[in-house]
């Protein structure tokens, strides 16, 4: 994953200063997205973020969880050359809003991902609840199952010591 760190930083300047304000686990969960929509058979441009509309990290036992609202905008490059700075963006590209919920353990290893990037022409809405779902299989991915605690999960009574 050092790699991945050393090609980001290098394409940072090229990507606009939302990504400025961007945590270091932040940007590892951003380049992972990336790579991840950039790896799909259909795409066949590729994209640049322009935008960062949300960005968060929760800490969990097993690593970090990072979960990203960004636009993409499509550039003058083939997908294969997505991480090379000359790529711009084209004026009138395909845009598409994505949803990223990546899991980070250690040394950057990622321990779930879900990316998803609608064409920003379909209807605008919320993440529906199959993306939600998909999210938070991504946030509990390599953590204790019997860590997390539903409501209604568990009952327990405790007799009152005798009188």
């Amino acid at each position: 994953m050092r790699w991945l760190m050393i090609t980001f930083a290098l394409c940072l300047g090229a990507l606009g200063p939302a990504l400025a304000q961007l945590s270091e686990v932040q940007r590892v969960g951003l380049q992972v997205a990336l790579a991840e929509f950039h790896q799909h058979p259909p795409v066949q441009w590729a994209f640049r973020e322009t935008s960062m509309d949300r960005a968060t990290e929760t800490p969990f036992p097993a690593g970090i969880f990072v979960r990203l609202e960004f636009k993409l905008q499509q550039t003058t490059c083939r997908k294969k050359d997505w991480k090379k700075p000359e790529c711009k963006v084209k004026p009138n590209g395909r845009k598409r809003k994505c949803l990223a919920c990546i899991k980070l353990g250690s040394e950057d290893r990622v321990l779930g991902r879900m990316v998803h990037c609608p064409l920003q022409t379909q209807v605008p809405r919320e993440p529906d609840g199959h993306q939600e779902q998909q999210c938070s299989r991504v946030e509990r991915a390599g953590e204790d199952p019997h860590s997390f605690y539903f409501p209604g999960q568990f009952a327990f009574f405790k007799a009152l010591p005798p009188n």
